[in-house]
């Protein structure tokens, strides 16, 4: 039987992109879709080219992000003892040019690189509000020896 390749839980949704000679409308997320998190806090990052935010992992809260404008590389890895998907590296690219929605469970490790030109703008829609006296994180160095993946220089 052939080794998981995706991370159980990991939902990477495309999203609905309306252009036209004015510009664009992108929907992020809808209460009709059966993949819908509420979300209990919503901000905006920006990540310039080449700079990584790497890695978080939450207990409770579930990630969902989202690109507004920019390119990023995404690592994602998963240390849940009793997931099928355990030991699994999962990669992938989000760009505004196919914008996606990436849910991202409890217990996830992850982060993410700018790669674009020019500065990369997330929209996280968190399932839970940060806490500042209850912090829901665990975070680790973007070149840890605790998660096989190598961030491009």
């Amino acid at each position: 039987m052939d080794a998981p390749r995706e991370i159980a839980g990991v939902a990477v949704i495309p999203l609905k992109k309306v252009v036209n000679d004015r510009g664009h409308l992108q929907e992020i997320v809808r209460n009709d879709d059966p993949r819908f998190t509420v979300a209990a806090q919503v901000y905006m990052t920006a990540t310039k080219p080449g700079v990584v935010k790497a890695w978080y992992r939450h207990w409770i809260q579930t990630d969902q992000i989202a690109i507004a404008a920019g390119q990023v590389r995404v690592a994602l890895f998963d240390t849940r003892e009793s997931s099928p998907s355990r030991g699994v590296l999962q990669e992938l690219v989000m760009t505004d040019s196919a914008p996606t929605l990436l849910q991202i469970p409890p217990g996830v490790w992850h982060g993410f690189q700018g790669t674009g030109d020019q500065p990369a703008l997330l929209l996280h829609l968190n399932s839970h509000a940060f806490n500042e006296h209850q912090i829901d994180e665990d975070r680790l160095p973007p070149a840890t020896l605790e998660i096989p993946f190598k961030w491009a220089a």
